[in-house]
């Protein structure tokens, strides 16, 4: 019994340093479902993708990188090459070889990717990877000096999609989170990242990205691996829902008829708006003070009687005294009267009677001239009237 006692201690020491040690700890993990990655080991042939010497890839994975000068550190496409057991033992996990990719005095946003197809939509995938980091600014391969955090992640894109060799990722890839520096640092790390199939075709992704430019920054990947991990359990909670969209879809009919009902209120008030259009009508109304012209038309008609009086009728008379002058002298002076008549009528007609009194009186004292002074007195008296006559109509039209 002392002898068991004994022992235990030594059995518990060996068993904590099987679980502790790094071969054990950077052994890959067993999984109970398929491997559905092709090549997932960097094992076999490597290839120059797309004829480009310095991307040597292994077979069923594809480089991708973006190049931009202007970015602080400036991202130049990396190499990609196959790193061998036989000379560096301590950077493949296991079996011959992995894939090595890396930029020298540069930085770089890169990666690789490989489309799966034949998966089950609605089915989780975990994707995984042994991932070791070399960044240093020495050339010492056993360890590294000032390390540049790297920025290293996995993803799945969920639907299938795969980007050419020289474009950025597709913003529909489920990233996991950044591997912290020191788990990966000249030593092998673990990263796993799970997504739900949205099509029969998901991708798996690699992307690194070193936060500045040193004289080595070489990622190295190994025993990558997907597999199925069954449905997640949110469904139930997906098809709850559905009830609440139902719900607004019958509350969405009803709010219709009530955006009808106003809209043809407001066609009609814009019918009835439209009358006081026609109001303008009034503008006709300022044509009256137009009529204000009609006063100088009646001006004009007065003038015209003076120079069209009848007279012409009477002409016949003073051919048979043409030889007396006096007469004809006398008439001439009736302008002056009607000039005057112009300016003051009153006064003009007590002046043309005054005139025409005096005129009888020298016809009646000359005799034999009598007749001629008589029918002038009739003459201005005719004249006098017609001017009397327009007076009153020319005031008359003035108080209106």
């Amino acid at each position: 019994m002392r002898k068991l006692l004994l022992t235990l201690p030594f059995l518990f020491t060996l068993c904590l340093t099987a679980v502790f040690s790094p071969s054990a700890a950077a052994k890959p993990v067993q999984q109970d479902s398929p491997n559905l990655l092709r090549n997932p080991g960097f094992e076999g042939d490597f290839f120059a993708w797309s004829g480009i010497p310095e991307a040597q890839v292994a077979h069923e994975w594809t480089p991708w990188w973006i190049e931009d000068v202007d970015h602080n550190p400036r991202w130049h496409r990396p190499e990609w090459k196959r790193a061998l057991k036989s000379q560096f033992p301590d950077r493949v996990l296991t079996g011959d070889s992995a894939q090595q990719y890396f930029t020298f005095y540069a930085s770089h946003y890169a990666g690789m990717y490989q489309q799966v197809f034949n998966v089950t939509p609605g089915k989780t995938y975990r994707f995984a990877l042994w991932v070791q980091i070399w960044s240093s600014l020495e050339d010492n391969a056993d360890k590294s000096v000032s390390p540049a955090n790297p920025h290293f992640q996995i993803g799945i894109d969920p639907t299938g999609a795969a980007l050419p060799g020289f474009a950025r990722a597709p913003g529909t890839i489920q990233w996991s989170g950044e591997a912290p520096m020191n788990n990966h640092i000249d030593q092998w790390g673990l990263m796993t990242v799970e997504a739900v199939a949205q099509s029969s075709t998901i991708t798996v992704y690699i992307r690194s990205s070193p936060e500045f430019a040193n004289k080595h920054n070489d990622m190295y990947i190994d025993e990558a691996s997907l597999i199925e991990v069954g449905a997640p359990p949110a469904p139930p909670p997906t098809n709850t829902p559905p009830p609440a969209t139902a719900t607004t879809e019958s509350t969405a009919p009803t709010a219709v008829p009530a955006t009808n009902t106003p809209v043809p209120q407001p066609t009609a008030t814009h019918t009835a708006t439209a009358a006081p259009t026609d109001t303008p009508a009034p503008t006709e109304t300022p044509i009256p003070p137009t009529e204000t012209a009609e006063p100088t038309a009646t001006h004009t008609a007065t003038a015209a009687p003076t120079e069209t009086p009848p007279p012409p009728t009477e002409t016949p008379l003073p051919p048979t005294e043409t030889p007396e002058p006096e007469p004809t002298a006398a008439v001439e002076e009736d302008p002056p009267a009607t000039a005057v008549a112009n300016a003051d009528l009153p006064a003009a007609e007590s002046e043309a009677t005054t005139t025409s009194s005096a005129e009888i009186a020298d016809s009646a004292s000359e005799g034999g001239t009598a007749s001629i002074f008589g029918a002038g007195a009739l003459f201005g008296a005719f004249i006098a009237f017609i001017l009397a006559v327009l007076y009153a109509l020319y005031r008359g039209r003035a108080r209106n």
